[in-house]
């Protein structure tokens, strides 16, 4: 469910591309919530949420209910026109995808709150043709939004203002950690493969009934007709996952058969500690293939970069959310 809300918030600001490399919260706040502190939190209103009520507190900033709906607008405008406006209310694992959408929302606030603050106590700051620059685009942006839309959803100049300066500041620091992450990788010797991978998780609870499972697979597969994506999706209800995979993944049993295979080839089962795979080569070891594996792991490590320093940040920040904004 969250899943689906973080993946539709991905269009509706810039940072929010860089924000899914984080991942959102792993706390859900049913309720008002506090998280272990430095900066305590403002307090938050419940009951009738005006528009300049306090929905969201992080340390000692409050976030009004006006800049709450301006987000929700961004993501509801995106795809109401795509999906239809109905698609809010379908239910997914005893919530709404709206429901889940508050959640979200809620944590993409919060972070760029965080990573704002983060800024500021290393003084990195937008300067005045960056400032003068981004609330240019803010001002065209609202040029096109119709007034009585404004009026619905809290959109003001000033509001806008904010929303794109802080993204563009936690664009920035972003920027600022994985751009001093260092990243070592010897690409002369880092080989990858294209496949597409059918995965069947397994605990040590139902490992034999899974392994019995995919040498079943197995043997369908020899003499399958169709094509390895209609029997992945046929048998397990989802598509297999396209993927680069090469001599640096962790998982280095998968790995090292995936590497054997030559194009168009199928492999037999192969176990990890998370399950068992079958892969089908799409590609196999090109010099361009190698290369995006390489830039990919690269990303991957800043990433991780970006969250571990993420995570240190928010630990500075008591956090409130306001029970009458979950509850909608």
């Amino acid at each position: 469910m969250n899943r689906f809300g973080k993946k539709i918030l991905c269009g509706c600001l810039a940072v929010s591309l860089m924000l899914t490399s984080v991942g959102c919260s792993k706390k859900t706040e049913n309720a008002e919530e506090q998280t272990t502190s430095v900066e305590k939190a403002a307090k938050v209103n419940n009951g009738d949420l005006q528009g300049d009520s306090i929905a969201v507190a992080v340390g000692k900033q409050g976030v009004t209910y006006d800049e709450y709906l301006v987000y929700s607008w961004f993501l509801k405008n995106q795809y109401d026109s795509m999906l239809g406006a109905d698609v809010w209310n379908i239910s997914v694992d005893d919530h709404t995808i709206g429901q889940a959408a508050i959640e979200d929302i809620v944590r993409l606030i919060i972070q760029i709150k965080v990573m704002n603050k983060a800024a500021e106590g290393q003084g990195v700051t937008l300067g005045v043709d960056e400032k003068e620059d981004i609330d240019y685009k803010a001002d065209q942006y609202i040029a096109t939004i119709p007034e009585d839309v404004q009026k619905a959803n809290g959109i003001t100049t000033e509001t806008m203002h904010r929303i794109f300066e802080e993204n563009l500041v936690a664009r920035k620091m972003y920027d600022v950690v994985t751009g001093s992450t260092q990243v070592s990788i010897d690409a002369a010797t880092t080989q990858a493969a294209k496949v597409l991978l059918c995965y069947l998780p397994a605990t040590d609870a139902n490992r034999e009934e899974v392994r019995a499972q995919a040498a079943g697979y197995a043997q369908e597969l020899a003499s399958y007709q169709g094509n390895f994506y209609s029997f992945v999706k046929e048998k397990t209800g989802s598509a297999p996952e396209e993927v680069i995979l090469g001599s640096l993944d962790s998982r280095t049993n998968l790995a090292a058969n995936v590497l054997a295979l030559k194009k168009d080839a199928t492999s037999g089962v192969i176990e990890e500690s998370d399950g068992f795979y079958i892969a089908y080569c799409l590609k196999a070891n090109t010099k361009n293939l190698n290369q995006a594996y390489v830039e990919q792991e690269v990303e991957k490590q800043q990433k991780d970069a970006f969250r571990t320093a993420y995570e240190k940040w928010a630990e500075g920040y008591e956090v409130r959310v306001s029970k009458s904004l979950l509850a909608k």
